[in-house]
This record gives structure tokens, sequence and C-alpha cells, in this order.
């Protein structure tokens, strides 16, 4: 299979959330345009597809001047050159949802589009345990009619309360415009209930993570936070699970679901932030500055708080051999 910096097709099933990395400038603190590049073309031989402003890019805390960072940032065709890219529209209440999917819209419109091919918004329920499935529906509905884009529904059920019952998800998927849908949930009760043909099913939920792909598994593939730094690994067992080589595809997955499980862990300590962000933002800092980790800035949180040098250090322990700790980050030496 062609790496995805030489090939976008749209059958690759594996799809990354990519972290927002930040900086401190004038007191503030705003999206770090450079270290996200510097972040993007480490992992660019593994992944080619990637969610901006999703939850793992803290798509629900930014405002619109990060958001709007985010965008200019996928105008560089040598960071996105030859990728697709959903942008998340994630906010409370659906007045908020089509407020940045329009701004998104009228932004490419007027600045010109991304570097990459524009695949779409994902679009999570409303903020709302109470809601009902026709107040799903009438969300939805309401977003489709308030913008133009493809759009991806995504069931969050950890953030948004709610869940989207598998006759809703069935009544969305007959609208032409909505081409994807992704479960972060861990239940899997949409994919499994069938009847969504022509719509890609994505997996959020981490582990288990060849099983959950067809023929075994109801998905088309992954959309998965563990991509920021595990992008290879998930790309080997693409290439085996397409090459019918099931066991071993099954032991890589049985062995990063373990090291993730134990990373994730690390992350449920630390008092602000979104734990899979904060694990995956602690594993990527390694990867970027190698065995000197210690010396660079730790890793900023969409709030301004730094990364803990303990979940760093846990991170380290659990990912020394695999994906391993390089003597020499992707990061250039100085830079922090």
């Amino acid at each position: 299979m062609p790496s995805p910096s030489q090939d976008t097709r749209t059958d690759d099933p594996l799809w990354v959330p990519l972290l927002t990395h930040y900086r401190r400038r004038d007191g503030a603190v705003g999206v770090d345009a450079a270290r996200m590049a510097a972040h993007v073309r480490a992992i660019r031989p593994a992944v080619g597809q990637f969610l901006l402003a999703g939850s793992t890019g803290d798509g629900w805390e930014i405002g619109p001047e990060e958001f709007g960072d985010i965008i200019r940032l996928t105008r560089r065709a040598e960071v996105f050159g030859r990728s697709r890219l959903l942008f998340g529209a994630l906010q409370p209440t659906t007045a908020g949802v089509v407020a940045r999917a329009r701004a998104l819209e009228r932004d490419l419109a007027e600045n010109g589009p991304p570097a990459g091919e524009f695949a779409g918004i994902a679009v999570c329920p409303p903020v709302d345990k109470e809601a009902s499935q026709e107040a799903i529906l009438r969300h939805y509905e309401a977003v489709l009619d308030g913008t133009t884009s493809d759009v991806a529904v995504y069931q969050l059920p950890q953030v948004t309360g709610c869940r989207i019952a598998p006759d809703t998800m069935r009544r969305l998927a007959s609208h032409p415009r909505i081409t994807m849908f992704k479960d972060t949930s861990g239940e899997d009760t949409v994919a499994q209930s069938g009847g969504l043909s022509g719509v890609k099913l994505v997996r959020g939920a981490e582990g288990g993570y060849v099983e959950a792909l067809r023929p075994t598994g109801p998905y088309d593939g992954w959309l998965l936070s563990t991509g920021n730094v595990f992008g290879p690994l998930l790309r080997r067992m693409v290439e085996l699970h397409a090459a019918g080589q099931t066991r071993r595809a099954t032991q890589l997955s049985t062995v990063m679901t373990a090291l993730v499980e134990a990373l994730f862990d690390a992350a449920q300590s630390v008092p602000f932030g979104n734990a899979f962000s904060n694990a995956n933002r602690a594993a990527d800092h390694l990867r970027a500055f190698g065995a000197g980790w210690r010396a660079a800035d730790p890793p900023l949180t969409a709030s301004g708080h730094a990364l803990p040098t303990e979940l760093l250090a846990a991170a380290e322990d659990i990912l020394g051999h695999l994906p391993g700790i390089p003597a020499q980050g992707y990061v250039p030496a100085g830079t922090s």
C-alpha cells in the first residue's frame, strides 16, 4: 500500500485527530503553528487524513482566533499537501455549531482552501443529556440547512451526555452530505446495527484495533487520538490486515492496547484538560525531544497549564520500547 504522503485514497482506514500545540506569547497562550507543522511532518509518512480541532485537538476549548490560526496552517502545502482534512465544529449548541462551521466556510471561500482535500466538518449532537432523538435530528438538520460542507456525525457521549440511536443515524445517513460516522463511545451499537451503506464508519474508541475492522468487525476504519504517536504501528496493522495476516495484526493490536491503556491511566490523575489529549501530548513530547525531553519546556494545554513532569516520566516508562524514544527527537535542537 502506498504511504499516505503519496496517496490520499478515500478508502484509507486511518484518520487522526491532530493535537493542537500551544506557546506563550505576550502573556497569552496561542496556537504554536511551527510546533504543529513539525508534528505533522513527523507523522506524515504513516498518516494522511486529519481531523483538526477535534476533541483531541481541544475543539471544545479553543476560541475563534485559535480556530482561525489552525485554518491558516492547513493552507501550507509543505505541511498538509496531499492530505484529507476534516474540521471539528464542536460547540455545545446548534447555533454555536452553525456559527463555527460558517466561519470556516467563509474563511475558505475568502482566503482559499486547504492545501489538502477538504473533507467537511465533524459535528457532535448537542451537549444535553436530556436530548431526545427528535432533538438530535433537528440539531443535525439545522446544521445541514445552515452550512454547505459534508458532515461527519460524531458520537461522543462522554462530552454530550446523549447518544445517537441506530434508527436516528439511519435517518441521518439518507442525507447525501452525511459522509461519515465516528463513534468514540466504545459501545459500537450504531455500527453493529447495520443499514448505513454509503457512510464511512470509523471507530474512535481505543483498544481492539484490528478486531474492530471489517470483515470481522463493523468498522471501515479508525479515527484515533493515538495516531498522533502510534501512527506507524497503526499503519503496519492496516498493511497486515489488508494482506490477510490477521494473526500478526492482532498481536500488534494486543500490544498497542496494553500500552495505550497504561498511558491513558497515567493521564487520569492530571486535574486539567482532556485525558486523551494529555496522554498523547505527553507521548508526543518524548518523540519530539527524544532522550533530552527533560531539558525542553513541558507542553502546554489549551488552558495554559503545563503538563506535569510526573506524566511525562510515566509516558517514558510506558513507551520506552514501543514506539520508543529516540536519542534525537523530530524538533530541532534548541527549540522548545
